[in-house]
């Protein structure tokens, strides 16, 4: 009887401890205000944000944020490449954008194509391509950056592109990073090789962003004002681009 008890409250004890970890995920992932998983706030003046220029990460240009935490992880893996691989550039060259960043490459590339397409749809199809509509990028939240290309070509034909990207894949799992869009997703994005996002946090801000989605989208989508956003279908463009990611970064 005496050891029936003592299996009892072990368990008791085992389901209370599960049901804190539980908790405590799903309230880390409400307290993310609606403005910071949308961009709408200044990365240069959060506590939580670190400039790049402060660090050791080479970069290739001024003024570029992450994520306290993310920026030291990444540090961690930019030196142990270099061990390795001390010829080869590991840089930075996107970290933080914020929601009046990303609305101006949007405006940008919409005012471009609106010359050659007339269809507001296959505007922004084509722009979804690469880029996101503000509000709805994972680089709002300072855990993801771009590494030394925006190009395919870069690291599929280029003997230092392949070399870094197979060092990546083998690699930056092991701090926490992953590829957030890559090959055989149905869906989404073109496949990016040189986007990394730290999952320890941003899983925090996809799991909010998508319970958000589905339990009241309007909450988000009243929020984005940018060109074109009331001539496209712009809830289900939102739903298939920022949830259609690597299955690893959830």
């Amino acid at each position: 009887m005496k050891s029936k008890l003592i299996n009892l409250k072990t368990l008791l004890i085992l389901i209370s401890s599960l049901t804190l970890i539980l908790c405590s995920s799903i309230t880390m992932a409400q307290t993310i205000p609606l403005n910071k998983l949308t961009g709408q706030f200044d990365e240069k003046k959060d506590s939580d944000f670190i400039a790049l220029d402060l660090t050791q990460l080479p970069v290739n240009k001024k003024g570029m944020y992450l994520q306290k935490e993310v920026a030291d992880q990444l540090i961690k893996a930019f030196k142990d490449f270099k061990k390795d691989h001390p010829n080869i550039p590991f840089i930075v060259v996107s970290a933080t954008r914020n929601y009046a960043y990303q609305n101006g490459i949007w405006q940008r590339k919409w005012d471009a194509l609106s010359h050659k397409l007339n269809d507001p749809e296959k505007i922004a199809r084509e722009i979804l391509k690469y880029s996101s509509m503000p509000g709805t990028s994972r680089h709002h939240w300072g855990t993801d950056i771009d590494i030394t290309s925006v190009s395919s070509a870069y690291f599929k034909n280029d003997k230092k592109g392949i070399i870094l990207y197979k060092w990546l894949q083998e690699n930056l799992p092991k701090y926490g990073f992953c590829q957030a869009f890559n090959e055989g997703r149905k869906g989404g994005y073109q496949p990016e090789e040189w986007h990394w996002s730290y999952k320890p946090i941003a899983s925090q801000y996809i799991a909010q962003y998508k319970a958000i989605l589905e339990s009241d989208p309007d909450a988000i989508i009243k929020t984005l004002d940018f060109i074109g956003h009331d001539k496209i279908k712009l809830e289900s463009l939102v739903k298939q681009y920022v949830l259609t990611i690597n299955s690893d970064c959830y």
